[in-house]
């Protein structure tokens, strides 16, 4: 087979499959179904009475269930639908970093759009203005964006030639935070109540982190291992950021884009363990891996140029539902 006929072969199979722009339009339908249910209609299952019935015992809850079974799990199953879209988005997120020619703008849009989207934000989900107990998706987008432009500045350094990386100093002391770290995070800023769960947590994490680097040690060189804790030096201090912030998804929502670049040379596994990280900080996010399969039909395309779109997309719904909830008479229903 000639070159010609070859690339040709390559440019149908790359056809094929899904572009970017139809796995955002997937994750901001999904998005939408989501937030439909934890916006409106979950103002309409309180107003009927939906905590008091929680509280008044299994007899009375289950009452309120015949009347209102209908309501209350199509609300269920939208949540569950609306598990694609985060995974979906730091997936994304993630190929945009790659792709992207200007990191710098790429985080001031973020920021921008983070802050454009609070105040409809705050309404949408609490029904004020103003609430500092819950922050939007993008701050968490925008705090996973600052991980990745790290890690990608350290990995730059690792193949430097010796006198062009990074002074000696420096590496050991990223070195020793990216061991320490990893323990001190579950122990101080994880709010366990119970300490024996916090300690086995520490000690699951930190135990971890010694084999993972110990591996890492073995197969790719003690450079790497450096690389390797300077990225964890970041990551934790990041993750603690968007716990303060109380970020949508928060520490966990840092963390799970960090682990989908760790894979983004294998799309469909570097989803799976997103998921799986998203899984471990709730049993409901289960229904997530699903956005594997559209994943794996992706095709490496752009798609159609909807940039703005994205962005402008997520404050508006929020604004346009809470408006829904208002003349649906739900305005004052308050979720927090």
């Amino acid at each position: 087979m000639s070159g010609k006929q070859l690339n040709e072969v390559t440019d149908v199979a790359e056809k094929r499959g899904i572009s970017g722009s139809t796995i955002k339009i997937i994750a901001v339908i999904a998005m939408l179904i989501d937030h439909t249910a934890a916006v409106v209609m979950i103002r309409e299952i309180m107003a009927r009475g939906f905590q008091e019935a929680a509280l008044g015992g299994q007899s009375l809850l289950l009452g309120w269930l015949m009347e209102n079974g209908v309501l209350f799990y199509g609300y269920e199953i939208m949540r569950m639908i609306g598990r694609l879209g985060f995974p979906i988005f730091c997936f994304l997120l993630v190929e945009g970093f790659q792709r992207t020619r200007d990191v710098k703008k790429y985080a001031l849009r973020l920021g921008l759009f983070a802050l454009i989207s609070e105040l409809p934000f705050n309404l949408a989900v609490t029904g004020r203005l103003w609430y500092s107990g819950y922050q939007n998706v993008y701050f968490t987008l925008l705090i996973g964006l600052l991980a990745l432009w790290a890690y990608s500045f350290f990995d730059k350094y690792e193949h430097q030639e010796k006198g062009k990386d990074l002074p000696a100093a420096l590496r050991w002391i990223l070195t020793a935070a990216g061991v320490v770290l990893p323990a001190a995070y579950p122990a101080v800023f994880i709010p366990f109540q119970d300490q024996t769960a916090r300690l086995t947590c520490c000690g699951l994490v930190l135990t971890a982190t010694v084999v993972t680097l110990a591996l890492y040690g073995r197969r790719k060189g003690f450079r790497r291992v450096q690389t390797v804790c300077a990225d964890i030096t970041v990551l934790i201090p990041l993750m603690f950021l968007a716990e303060y912030l109380q970020t949508d998804y928060s520490g966990m929502g840092v963390l799970t884009i960090s682990v989908m670049y760790v894979f983004r040379k294998r799309r469909a596994l570097s989803m799976a363990m997103g998921c799986i990280v998203l899984t471990l900080m709730s049993v409901s996010e289960i229904p997530a891996f699903l956005a594997v399969i559209f994943i794996a039909l992706y095709n490496g395309r752009r798609g159609l140029k909807m940039k703005y779109f994205f962005y402008v997309f997520y404050p508006a719904h929020l604004l346009l539902l809470y408006l829904t909830a208002v003349l649906m008479g739900l305005g004052d229903v308050m979720l927090m």
